[in-house]
């Protein structure tokens, strides 16, 4: 901005009349050096909390149990049902293979049922996560606001009589120190935004494989026999038990695919904000 203008950017409230005018009565022009200096500790304290909230975890620590929950699911194969044929068949039968099957159901599905708890509370703590974004941001926003309000003061004051000679203003330099400060918390903004996108669009992942593993789970009891008080003589439906597994195993691959994109993501974004804190 050229000495004397000022350029309200609306990423923030408007300055307030009030605030302005108090730090315009309040401004010391033998104290120049450290003009609005609480203002931009201000932004720089809450840039600082930006990056740390963003630092603070993510949901790539679910790639453990979705991988967990793969393993689980590819090892139960529909087609052990069927008996052998010819002589290998005569000591083997349906009974004693759904009985062997259903064993391994039960085990699937209590392993699978902790994975599905676990994603639960990691969506849980990404929702807290967002939240403590969230805070953050309009944390840096006020910031802006108030560096604003500083800003347009210094404008005012550079806008009278010009200095003897070709001495610079006094305020000039500190006004390009806060201008600096301002910029970076602006850029920050968005950053913000994008860790919490990231975050919500795994986390609509991870839910989808928390909602499967019920349907899954309910689904292959029933088809297995198993949903009455005691196991019903059934001849399970292959097709059917291969389509619900393979539905299941579809989420989990989504949702592995989403947390791969949004470690990166994450990571873009810390490193950003560390670049933006190293420079002020």
């Amino acid at each position: 901005m050229a000495d004397g203008a000022y350029r309200w950017q609306g990423c923030a409230p408007e300055p307030d009349a009030a605030r302005v005018e108090s730090i315009d009565a309040a401004l010391d022009e033998a104290q120049v050096d450290s003009f609005a200096e609480s203002a931009r500790a201000a932004a720089v304290e809450r840039l600082e909390r930006a990056l740390a909230a963003v630092r603070t975890g993510d949901l790539t620590e679910a790639v453990a149990q979705l991988t967990h929950a793969r393993q689980t699911l590819d090892a139960l194969h529909p087609e052990a049902l069927e008996p052998r044929r010819g002589l290998a068949g005569l000591f083997d039968s349906r009974g004693r293979r759904l009985k062997r099957f259903r064993e391994a159901y039960n085990r699937a599905a209590a392993s699978l049922s902790g994975v599905a708890a676990d994603l639960s509370g990691r969506i849980e703590g990404a929702a807290r996560r967002s939240g403590v974004l969230d805070g953050v941001w309009g944390e840096i926003r006020d910031a802006v606001a108030d560096l604003d309000a500083h800003l347009l003061v210094a404008a005012r004051r550079m806008s009278g009589p010009p200095a003897e000679g070709d001495e610079p203003h006094p305020l000039a330099a500190r006004r390009a120190t806060l201008d600096a400060c301002r910029s970076s918390a602006v850029s920050a903004l968005p950053l913000l935004r994008r860790a919490q996108n990231a975050d919500a669009r795994a986390s609509e992942r991870l839910r989808a494989c928390a909602d499967g593993v019920a349907a899954w789970r309910d689904d292959w009891k029933d088809a297995l026999g198993l949903s009455g008080r005691r196991p019903k003589k059934v001849r399970p439906d292959r097709e059917r038990l291969l389509r619900l597994r393979d539905d299941l195993l579809g989420r989990i691959d989504a949702a592995l695919g989403e947390l791969t994109i949004g470690r990166e993501r994450r990571t873009d974004v810390e490193r950003r904000l560390a670049v933006i804190r190293a420079d002020l």
